[in-house]
């Protein structure tokens, strides 16, 4: 099979079956053909654990062959360096948001699971404070952050912003 292109995989016929058109010159790089005519470019390789895995880069159409391979070469790229692009892209779309985090603070806050200091529950003027500040300034100003993007200059910003 020669290098995968635009018209490589436009002319690939449909057939009953999914089947799949494989790259000659980047080894993983590849587009599965579907009976119904969608082509979906993908790179398939192996993690740290010997663990063959499957990532797609995006759909034939919104995503010319040149950009995926450019994302598959970055993919295999994370690869050799002993990282899992796939379990990545999964953990981020798996983290919560500031927002989100606050919500379920809030929640055992009321059920009086958060303790001040000395260990005992929180006075209600503290609950009262703690409350303000979250639908004030925090929600606001970061809520939209995913907590596992949120760095300490985005707090600094948000401290300086209130």
């Amino acid at each position: 099979m020669p290098k995968l292109t635009k018209s490589v995989v436009d002319k690939s016929p449909t057939r009953e079956n999914q089947y799949t058109v494989w790259c000659s010159e980047l080894k993983g790089f590849g587009a599965f053909i579907m009976p119904s005519g969608t082509r979906t470019y993908f790179v398939d390789y192996r993690n740290a654990n010997n663990v063959r895995r499957r990532m797609k880069l995006g759909r034939h159409g919104t995503v010319t062959a040149e950009q995926a391979r450019t994302l598959a070469i970055q993919a295999l790229a994370e690869v050799a360096k002993g990282n899992d692009p796939l379990e990545n892209r999964n953990s981020a779309r798996k983290s919560i948001t500031v927002k989100e985090l606050c919500e379920l603070y809030i929640k055992e806050l009321e059920q009086g699971r958060i303790l001040g200091k000395g260990g005992r529950p929180k006075r209600a003027s503290t609950k009262s404070t703690d409350l303000g500040r979250i639908n004030r300034h925090i929600i606001p100003l970061i809520g939209r952050t995913l907590v596992t993007r949120l760095t300490k200059a985005d707090v600094t910003t948000m401290m300086k912003d209130c």
